[in-house]
């Protein structure tokens, strides 16, 4: 193909300057569509300065020989190691000059350079999509609609260059141009309420990325590949990832005339090619029929059933194992779960927008992942403690009365209900055709139960009601409010992993309880000192009584005893008098002696003539005779 009015290498270079400072301005912008515009602006950029130099150099003569310098070297030294020093250094110097830094190397590098550059950006951009894009203004959407009518100038402009193969100059503005359309709708419908819009800004970051790899590895090649003539190059960063943005088949002839070019690859000589293309049809319809009938086996593994409809109809309930029916559309299976137990907190999180969404799946898994010895040190994570919320809790208000006022406390619960697939015939298909969000359905449900069940409780009654009795009732509950709706769910447990008040009021709860907690011990204390005076004192005048009564009894036995005495005596007395008096008169003096030490002497012993001797003798009882 003849080359009509190619444009110069300053216009290209100017071009791309324009494109370049625009680049720059888009990716400065808050907006993330016009920063991805950006992208691609960049990219374009890339290719005119790259396919500028390579311009430059194919206006080059054929006989063209690079610039060298005249060399005056002096005189090689003596010494044997110095002077191969010497010469391996010229010579490193005359093979550094004869080098085309231009024509070789810096088509290559800009297109490696840009490349890799736009696809770092494009990677950090994917990360951006999304968040951004929430609430776009319609500002953004036309300045990306108005900037596609410069690029398509442009590029219109530039089609008139093309080349004998490969693509032409003019495919680098193609990723602009789709990309200002494509980001200015969805932009646009994104601000107009359609949320799904905002991902159509994932279609440029692919187109780029593809074309900046492709760049890049097209560039890497040049290094491997032999010098072509100056005529025929052409920049590695005109990719045939643009080239195929066209409203037509890419043409088959095109790229065999490249191949053949660049590779002496003919394609056209090859039988293989050529058989491949015979056969391409047949084995095309081949294996549609394959497919098609395909639809009919259906394989089920050991957790799964299928409900086996006929036009629509359900006919039968499979089982695990390999089945054949009727392909589509004539009959079709629905797969059902097969004894797969779920786990669902009841836990409701405020997202953005006002809609209420439902934690659940994978809530509980890490506790499982995270199992550890009995006897281990649990995890910080695994705190159970009031001072800490837990990631499966909902916080309820409950009926409070303080001080003989009405009031609300805040109780918060975690809560798990664990279901799964009836096993009956009518269940599964109630679960097929009965419900569309079982989850949603229970938390519902679920939700209106702990509403009207903590709104006519108290918190002390919560915290001190038996917890296996409670569970039982709401799986009960649970389980009627959801068989009304015959959505085939069954309700297998309900597990309460705690009751408490919210984390922020734990530790006022908790001087609370520690100060009821302390005054009961107090006034059990008191009672107890009470109980122990009360017992010593009637313990002390138990025993004054008793004293009191032995010594009243001593002194009446013993008045007693001396009446009976003086009655006898006088008795005595009356019969005999001097008998009396001398008996008692003994009796008297014998008491006395007997506790007196006497020395009897004789008075007719002549006390002139006579030595006594006062010593005791022995078998004496003490007296001296």
């Amino acid at each position: 193909m003849s080359i009509k009015r190619p444009p110069p290498a300053w216009a290209l270079h100017a071009l791309g300057s324009v494109l370049l400072i625009g680049a720059i301005a888009c990716l400065a912008a808050a907006s993330v569509p016009v920063r991805v515009l950006g992208l691609t602006l960049l990219f374009a950029a890339t290719g005119l300065f790259s396919e500028g130099v390579t311009a430059q150099v194919r206006g080059r003569p054929t006989a063209w020989v690079g610039p060298f310098r005249a060399m005056v070297y002096r005189r090689l030294p003596a010494n044997i190691v110095l002077r191969r020093g010497v010469l391996a250094a010229r010579e490193a110097r005359r093979r550094f000059d004869t080098i085309d830094w231009v024509g070789d190397w810096l088509p290559g590098l800009i297109a490696f350079g840009g490349g890799g550059l736009c696809l770092a950006v494009a990677i950090v951009h994917f990360k951006a999509v999304g968040q951004a894009m929430g609430a776009p203004a319609t500002y953004s959407a036309a300045i990306l609609l108005v900037a596609g009518m410069p690029l398509l100038i442009l590029q219109r402009l530039l089609v008139a260059r093309a080349t004998g193969s490969g693509p032409a100059v003019e495919t680098v503005l193609r990723i602009p141009l789709v990309s200002s359309l494509v980001l200015g709708a969805a932009t646009l419908f994104a601000s107009l309420g359609y949320i799904w819009a905002e991902w159509f800004a994932l279609v440029p970051l692919v187109l780029v990325s593809l074309a900046a790899a492709e760049a890049m590895i097209r560039a890497s090649a040049l290094l491997f590949t032999p010098k072509r003539p100056f005529a025929e190059r052409t920049s590695a960063a005109l990719t045939w990832t643009a080239s195929l943005l066209r409203l037509q088949w890419p043409r088959v002839s095109r790229g065999s005339a490249w191949l053949r070019q660049a590779y002496g690859i003919d394609l056209s000589q090859s039988w293989v090619l050529a058989y491949a293309l015979r056969a391409v049809l047949p084995v095309t319809a081949a294996l549609a029929v394959f497919a098609w009938l395909a639809t009919g086996v259906t394989v089920l593994g050991v957790d799964e059933r299928a409900v086996v409809e006929h036009m629509g109809r359900p006919v039968g309930l499979v089982g695990p194992g390999l089945h054949l029916h009727a392909p589509w559309p004539f009959a079709r299976t629905r797969t059902v779960e097969f004894g797969a137990v779920h786990q669902m907190p009841i836990v409701f999180s405020a997202r953005p927008g006002g809609r209420l969404l439902a934690e659940l799946a994978s809530a509980g898994r890490a506790d499982v992942d995270a199992g550890m010895d009995a006897e281990a040190i649990p995890a910080p994570p695994a705190d159970r403690l009031w001072d800490a919320s837990h990631p499966g809790e909902a916080s309820y208000l409950i009926a409070s009365s303080t001080g003989g006022r009405e009031g609300f406390q805040i109780v918060n619960v975690d809560l798990r209900v664990m279901f799964r697939v009836p096993d009956n015939h009518d269940g599964v298909l109630e679960s097929v055709y009965g419900s569309s969000d079982a989850a949603g359905l229970i938390r519902v449900a679920a939700g209106r139960l702990l509403v009207s069940h903590f709104a006519t409780s108290t918190l002390d009654q919560l915290l001190g009601e038996n917890r296996s009795v409670f569970v039982e009732r709401f799986r009960r509950d649970l389980q009627a409010n959801v068989s009304a709706f015959h959505a085939g769910i069954a309700i297998v447990g309900v597990v309460v992993e705690a009751i408490h008040p919210p984390p922020g009021a734990a530790m006022a709860y908790h001087n609370v309880q520690a100060s009821e907690i302390r005054a009961d011990a107090m006034r059990f204390d008191s009672r107890a000192r009470a109980y122990a005076l009360r017992g010593s004192a009637s313990q002390d005048a138990l025993r004054t009584v008793n004293l009191a009564k032995a010594s009243a009894a001593e002194q009446l036995a013993s008045a007693t005893a001396t009446r009976t005495t003086f009655e006898a005596d006088t008795r005595s007395l009356a019969a005999g008098h001097d008998v009396f008096v001398f008996e008692s008169w003994l009796t008297h003096l014998r008491n006395d002696l007997g506790k007196a030490h006497l020395t009897v002497v004789d008075h007719r012993i002549d006390g002139t003539q006579t030595t006594l001797d006062l010593r005791p003798f022995a078998g004496s009882t003490g007296g001296t005779l």
